[in-house]
């Protein structure tokens, strides 16, 4: 039971795989359901958001993974009128990974860990707040938060044009011991950030 608790795996550790499995929206809900259990931990980050538990996208590979939760009613407008105040886009769960920055994980003294329980078992695990605003030069940007107010990662959102089925998508590949995973808004944005082994 505990490989199916929060099994939310974008890349395996250490030694990545490139094959990462995307849950069916049926699958990924209990995962969704799990988080979203303790409705004050959920709405707990340090930018305020309102993520809708019913559009989880969840991959994963072994006992690592990810999840992403859309804010509720995001839409291309959200972006569109997006200023210099970050605006919340949603959530990103990590299952024994951590973001990098230049090439360095993140230390967990930075992160926003919570614990998820579910069916008699307790999983530690990164809650990552999300969020757009622009730059000084105009260019829309991914913010990446963990426990503080100051966002863990500026990532500049590249443009896509893509159908998707969710208003947030996930993908990841391998790169050495590291993971590149690939987060798309809407069909219309993209930006790629670095993870790599958590050590608790």
């Amino acid at each position: 039971m505990k490989r199916t608790l929060l099994a939310l795996t974008l890349l395996t550790t250490a030694q990545f795989l490139s094959a990462q499995e995307k849950l069916s929206r049926e699958e990924a809900l209990p995962y969704a359901k799990a988080v979203g259990a303790d409705a004050k931990q959920l709405n707990g980050t340090p930018i305020a958001t309102d993520v809708d538990v019913q559009e989880p996208v969840v991959i994963k590979e072994e006992d690592f993974g990810g999840m992403v939760l859309p804010q509720k009613n995001l839409k291309a407008e959200t972006l569109a009128k997006a200023g210099e105040t970050a605006v919340p886009i949603g959530q990103l769960w990590l299952q024994k990974l951590t973001p990098m920055r230049d090439g360095v994980a993140i230390a967990k003294d930075r992160l926003r860990l919570v614990t998820v329980r579910a069916q008699g078992e307790e999983v530690t695990a990164p809650q990552c707040a999300l969020a757009v605003r622009r730059n000084a030069a105009g260019k829309l940007e991914l913010l990446v938060f963990g426990k503080n107010q100051e966002p863990l990662l500026t990532l500049l959102l590249k443009p896509l044009d893509a159908t998707q089925s969710s208003p947030l998508d996930l993908s990841a590949e391998r790169d050495g011991d590291v993971g590149k995973v690939t987060l798309k808004i809407l069909g219309k944005y993209q930006a790629t950030l670095s993870v790599t082994e958590l050590e608790l």
